[in-house]
């Protein structure tokens, strides 16, 4: 396979970017973390003002300048802690991710439901370091397995596989027209599928009130979990601090097999973004508002993927 000069430059300087951060402490590499978005909140100014336009269409339009300022600077500097910890896969050793972490007590949650021999839909925002779901699924033993899409640089996406797949995960490509029966397949086996879903869906999908408006949301999380009778378990990760990472488990969302299936996927999916929401302006530095795909921007439909978009709910069936 040939690779565009682009390629290789943006894969050198991820090499480059995972060597520094994995031969320096954990928190001199916060710091390098740090010191890039620093830059990128004052060089890519576009951006940054699109954050704080979101952030005053959601939290209000009176909210003082230096508080938008204060939650778009933070936000952008964890989504540079989150990459850190995504490239010191290796430094996450059991020991030292219970050091840094609480997610002991969302495991005996998990633990506890899939002693009944059912899977669950794991589902949450893009919050924290939500990438440390995929360690602490190792760290705890929970038969963790995602959904991932190609990324356009091959080499990237096949080094980001790579990590994860280090982290004992199991990745499932998003093109795959058999996605759906194996999602199904093991969901049923008592796997746990971790995915996000706080994201605007390029298709139809399902409108749900959330952040104070109407939001097109990707619909899978809901499907699978119907489709293979397991609940949807919201989980909210979180920083305190530079190197404190919290979970939050919520309570079980169970499909409802007297509703209509549209419905009953309407219903899960609310309940799901409503408590993404409660915990999203609790602390709102935490949450993600630099993403492409906003999640209140107005649906537009495109053009249809040559392959089904198994993220929205469709007239699929598995027996």
């Amino acid at each position: 396979m040939k690779y565009r000069p682009k390629h290789l430059i943006e894969y050198a300087a991820l090499r480059m970017f995972q060597f520094c951060f994995n031969i320096l402490p954990y928190r001199a590499a916060l710091a390098v973390g740090a010191g890039l978005g620093w830059i990128a909140f004052y060089l890519v100014r576009w951006r940054v003002d699109n954050a704080k336009a979101r952030i005053r269409e959601v939290l209000g339009e009176e909210l003082p300048a230096k508080e938008v300022n204060r939650i778009a600077f933070l936000s952008l500097r964890y989504m540079f802690f989150n990459m850190v910890d995504v490239l010191r896969t290796h430094f996450w050793t059991p020991e030292r991710f219970r050091k840094y972490s609480n997610f002991h007590i969302a495991s005996d949650r998990m633990h506890k439901h899939l002693e009944s021999g059912r899977g669950a839909v794991a589902a949450l925002p893009h919050m924290g370091s939500w990438e440390l779901g995929g360690i602490a699924s190792k760290v705890y033993d929970v038969p963790l397995f995602f959904i991932v899409g190609v990324q356009r640089n091959p080499l990237f996406n096949d080094f980001m596989n790579k990590l994860r797949g280090g982290t004992g995960d199991q990745a499932l490509p998003r093109e795959d027209r058999m996605l759906l029966r194996k999602v199904v397949k093991n969901l049923r086996a008592g796997k746990v599928l971790a995915m996000t879903n706080d994201l605007r869906s390029r298709t139809q999908g399902i409108a749900v009130q959330f952040l104070g408006k109407e939001a097109n949301i990707v619909g899978g999380m809901a499907l699978f979990a119907r489709q293979a009778k397991v609940p949807v378990l919201p989980m909210i990760v979180y920083r305190e601090g530079w190197t404190q990472h919290r979970c939050i488990l919520c309570d079980p969302i169970e499909p409802d097999f007297e509703l209509d299936k549209e419905e009953d996927w309407q219903r899960i999916t609310q309940i799901t973004m409503s408590r993404y929401e409660e915990e999203i302006r609790k602390r709102p530095e935490q949450y993600f508002w630099y993403n492409k795909r906003w999640v209140l921007d107005p649906f537009i439909a495109e053009a249809p993927a040559p392959s089904p978009d198994p993220a929205t709910p469709a007239e699929q069936s598995v027996p």
